[in-house]
């Protein structure tokens, strides 16, 4: 499994630098002798999450153990796989472990270390309902997070997602696409997460069989989507990355990536900006002409390989905070003078998009 490197970046936000404001993103990866491992996670925005960037490196760090174990006990993987209905049972039993062990980890870190008097006076006053649902004992909303992640062996490669964030697959005629499905109750600033009631049910995934193994796997969180005008121009940065890489080798590609992210956020979201992904180095290499041309042929701002500049008018500058969810609606109609009912928590169902 040489020709398989996985890499990971995160970077703090240009607004959370601006405002004192902790990185919420988290990312892992994992090259193992029979497959490799990529992951993203990011945090909510908003301050009555108290601990969200504790709960985003958990759900990194669940998804790359609960994945090693399932791959360690999966028998006759390629045959269990190829059945959809099997596939589709495996990849939900996966899931509600990643669940389960996130909340365990959240559930053994609010034992070991209550929340502070510190933590209770970041909650906004119009929000003391927080405070008061946390000091109930109801806390797991305070460690709210998205996940993503892939996984590519020799044969196949899948994934899964809940939240918003992005992942983009370069195949191995140079075809770029996002195999994950949308997620309507994903708009705006507006999120599904783990935290909510029915996360063990929200999770969207993906599956390549062997015959459409990918050269390359890229996850982003919404900091980086939202740096773009729109999904193509999206496409274009991850070619240029793909480029950076075949160009310039593994290491100095991700380095180079690692120099150019808090441009982007500075000049893009402004939020936390976090870029994994998991590399087929003989696959990318050959189909890197495709690329180019594709790259070429492109004339949108944002297709510029990673490393060079960026002008501010290349990339959308949204100083807002971003990744928030479900009550954070209500916080705009609170803000708005409108009368907003409390939301009995953030697992209700997400509530229609205001017009």
């Amino acid at each position: 499994m040489q020709r398989l490197f996985s890499f990971a970046q995160t970077t703090i936000g240009a607004s959370h630098l601006n405002r004192g404001i902790v990185c919420q993103d988290s990312s892992a990866c994992a090259d193992n002798e029979n497959y490799s491992f990529a992951a993203a996670a990011d945090g909510h925005g908003s301050a009555c999450y108290l601990r969200t960037e504790r709960g985003s490196r958990f759900a990194v760090e669940c998804a790359r153990d609960c994945v090693k174990e399932f791959l360690e006990g999966l028998e006759n993987a390629d045959e269990a796989l190829s059945d959809e209905r099997q596939r589709d049972e495996l990849f939900n039993q996966l899931w509600r472990s990643i669940i389960a062990r996130w909340h365990d980890k959240t559930e053994q870190d609010f034992k070991n270390d209550p929340f502070t008097e510190e933590e209770y006076e970041r909650i906004p006053e119009k929000f003391a309902n927080y405070r008061t649902k946390y000091e109930s004992g109801d806390y797991i909303g305070a460690y709210g997070t998205t996940l993503l992640f892939a996984v590519v062996t020799e044969n196949y490669a899948f994934g899964a997602q809940i939240g918003d964030g992005k992942c983009v697959v370069i195949d191995g005629d140079s075809n770029v696409f996002a195999p994950v499905p949308e997620d309507p109750r994903c708009y705006e600033n507006v999120t599904t997460s783990m935290c909510q009631d029915d996360a063990a049910l929200s999770a969207r995934f993906f599956y390549l069989p062997k015959g459409l193994m990918p050269a390359a796997v890229f996850l982003c969180s919404d900091g980086v989507e939202n740096s773009y005008w729109n999904e193509e121009q999206l496409f274009c940065f991850f070619r240029g990355l793909a480029l950076t890489i075949v160009e310039n080798g593994m290491e100095e590609g991700i380095s180079q990536l690692a120099e150019f992210l808090p441009s982007m956020t500075k000049k893009g979201s402004g939020d936390d900006v976090t870029c994994s992904g998991i590399i087929d180095m003989t696959k990318l290499s050959s189909c890197s002409d495709g690329i180019r041309e594709d790259l070429a042929e492109a004339s949108l701002a944002a297709a510029v390989p990673v490393g060079e500049a960026l002008g501010a008018e290349e990339i959308e500058y949204d100083d807002e905070e971003l990744q928030q969810v479900i009550s954070d609606v209500i916080a705009d109609k609170a803000d708005s003078g409108e009368a907003a009912a409390e939301p009995e928590s953030e697992a209700e169902t997400v509530p229609e998009k205001e017009e």
